[in-house]
């Protein structure tokens, strides 16, 4: 990504494409402390680090051990029927308006 400070959208589609380009930037199979996971975040040009964090463990692209404070990545992508979901409400929504 560039050096442009971005915001995650509302559209949850084009909110996927973002988490999933900044998911390619974790390793799978290790693990991350709090920090590293901020630097990761904040190296993709993120405004808001805590949003973000809480968005990609909210999607499931980063697990995070509770005890011991550490992430690990679960995931770069949603599965094919959760982005089938979003490009139906997408849809839906944008016949209504």
């Amino acid at each position: 990504m560039n050096n442009r400070t971005i915001v995650l959208p509302d559209d949850e589609l084009e909110k996927h494409e973002i988490l999933k380009r900044i998911a390619f930037k974790f390793e799978k199979g290790r693990i991350y402390k709090e920090l590293e996971v901020n630097e990761v975040i904040s190296s993709s040009g993120m405004v808001d680090i805590a949003i973000v964090k809480k968005e990609l463990i909210k999607g499931k692209y980063l697990l995070k051990d509770i005890y011991k404070g550490t992430f690990w990545l679960n995931r770069y992508s949603l599965p094919e029927n959760e982005l089938y979901k979003l490009r139906f409400l997408k849809e839906t929504r944008d016949e209504f308006n």
